[in-house]
């Protein structure tokens, strides 16, 4: 499906929602992209600013935000995603917020003569900022922080190439006040397993099963036969369409506001984030025991 017709199918979704074009904002590098910055994409995700007071659901907790489970609005989003072939994260902040990403917003037409805001390169770099403050281990993550920066040094790459002076500034300005995040990037170290893996547990419960390491998108994972333990190193949107395949899940990264932790609590899942090693240690189709009250994970059969 063409990029505009994904935007226009969103705008839709949205609408049945409630929500109206001054309630959202398509952020992030397709928002940049479309007014003519040369930008790496990252394919078939968008990042969607919306006001988390407009929402037909009450939204609990986190920035990164699904539909409640078993929900006609989960049933809307999942539908959109196989329609269009996309994701999105729904990024929920407060109406203050979105008045301010909407002054560094533009009108974008869309070819059925709807249309929607796209922040600019400038409101771009802001949100990123403003979003960083919370890349801590026990929010959304060095991680999400390490990426997020590898994301600025391209858009300032491309507001070079467009001679954008001001975001070129504003830009090394967010680069210089993070920096410290790769101070804490964890050093390639040799692992030595010693019969379980530790993290942190979210939404307690125990579960056994055999595991599905995950490198990619959900979607790609719809002919899962069984319920089974998803292992990976962080989830994505997507991730919501093989939700109901799901038992447990374990991931590398993330903190208590990563999408993993969120998905978890949504859809009542024991997990364990934070890991660092599940993926370098479980093979996919081990016998695995989750117990996600004490935050442990162990081998109990390796696949044959």
């Amino acid at each position: 499906m063409k990029l505009e017709k994904v935007l226009e199918k969103l705008k839709e979704l949205f609408g049945k929602w409630g929500l109206e074009q001054k309630d959202w904002i398509l952020v992030a590098n397709y928002a940049v992209k479309l007014q003519g910055y040369d930008v790496r994409l990252r394919k078939g995700h968008f990042n969607t600013i919306v006001d988390k007071k407009k929402l037909p659901w009450n939204v609990k907790e986190g920035f990164e935000i699904f539909p409640p489970k078993n929900s006609i609005w989960s049933k809307d989003y999942i539908e959109w995603m196989k329609l269009t072939g996309f994701e999105t994260d729904l990024i929920a902040y407060d109406s203050r917020k979105i008045k301010k990403y909407l002054k560094y917003s533009i009108t974008y037409k869309l070819p059925n003569k709807g249309s929607i805001y796209l922040i600019t390169m400038e409101g771009n770099l802001i949100s990123l900022n403003d979003f960083l403050v919370h890349c801590r281990e026990e929010e959304a993550g060095i991680a999400k922080g390490m990426y997020l920066l590898d994301v600025i040094k391209n858009l300032q790459k491309a507001s070079r190439e467009k001679k954008d002076e001001k975001s070129i500034l504003l830009s090394d300005k967010i680069l210089k006040k993070y920096q410290f995040l790769n101070k804490k990037k964890p050093r390639e170290e040799k692992i030595i397993f010693k019969g379980s893996i530790k993290g942190d547990g979210v939404c307690s419960g125990k579960v056994v099963g055999r595991a599905k390491l995950i490198k990619g998108k959900g979607n790609k994972y719809m002919d899962i036969k069984g319920k089974v333990i998803l292992v990976a190193k962080m989830t994505s949107p997507d991730f919501v369409i093989i939700i109901n395949k799901i038992k447990g899940m374990i991931t590398d990264e993330g903190g208590k506001l990563c999408h993993a932790a969120i998905l978890a609590r949504e859809f009542e899942i024991p997990c364990i984030i934070g890991t660092k090693v599940a993926t370098k240690v479980i093979n996919n189709g081990d016998l695995i025991e989750l117990d996600a009250d004490f935050g442990i994970v162990r081998i109990l059969e390796r696949k044959k």
